[in-house]
């Protein structure tokens, strides 16, 4: 895994109010390539919000998000062309059920005219054996198991050759049995170099790829390490209430 130093996204003093709720409370970080950040807390804690604020899906109620050195919270500011070099990966896969899983593969980057429709073909069947799905070209989203659903899904965001993924929750849908799938293929992204935040409650998963893992609770960034610190020496009285529920 090689963290080169350089920083993608810049977050700072994040707020997001949902009515009187203030669901974030000032989250400032930073997320540089070729890192894995894995973001782990309580339900409700705000960590979802947080990853969804990262590609602007939740518009922040205040704080600033530098995604490559643009203030993709400023109006003026192009979100469709930043979001193109974001790719996310949903809790519930969110393919489209009336197109092939080619189709559902090729269409973002031809359609923003990324690739002709013959190198998409040819980058989506790459991608296919990629994730372990070469002959399933042809079929229809609603023929294949939760676990090759979730993985076209990742063969999706990655047809744009994004310069960071971001996963939120990406096994939390799927049957017990097919999280290992999902997860061996998130590992080899990993391995690649692909930069990465996941939210998620695999705590395996977090301590053997991420390289930094976040504790959100209440709206805020309780603590941050490296995974052998975080699990092996936990300072935040709420991180280790919560480790100790879920490890």
């Amino acid at each position: 895994m090689s963290v080169d130093g350089k920083v993608l996204i810049e977050v700072k003093n994040l707020k997001k109010q949902f009515g009187n709720h203030l669901v974030l409370d000032g989250i400032s970080t930073d997320i540089r390539s070729g890192e894995v950040v894995v973001v782990i807390g309580p339900s409700g804690s705000g960590k979802s919000t947080f990853l969804r604020s990262l590609n602007l899906l939740e518009k922040p109620t205040s704080g600033q998000i530098l995604f490559e050195g643009a203030d993709i919270t400023d109006p003026k500011c192009d979100m469709n062309l930043h979001r193109q070099k974001m790719g996310m990966v949903f809790q519930q896969f969110n393919l489209f059920p009336h197109m092939t899983v080619l189709k559902n593969i090729t269409l973002a980057p031809v359609k923003t005219g990324k690739l002709s429709p013959a190198e998409a073909d040819k980058k989506a069947l790459e991608l296919l054996k990629r994730v372990g799905l070469p002959d399933k070209a042809n079929s229809y989203p609603d023929m294949l198991s939760g676990g090759q659903k979730q993985r076209i899904a990742i063969a999706r965001a990655m047809a744009m050759e994004p310069d960071v993924m971001l996963f939120d929750e990406p096994t939390s849908a799927l049957d017990p049995e097919m999280v290992g799938e999902v997860l061996t293929i998130m590992q080899e992204l990993a391995k690649s170099g692909m930069t990465m935040v996941v939210v998620t409650h695999e705590m395996g998963f977090a301590r053997e790829v991420g390289s930094r893992i976040l504790f959100i609770d209440q709206g805020r960034i309780q603590e941050e390490n490296n995974p052998e610190e975080f699990f092996g020496n936990p300072k935040n009285p709420r991180l280790k209430e919560f480790l100790s529920k879920v490890l």
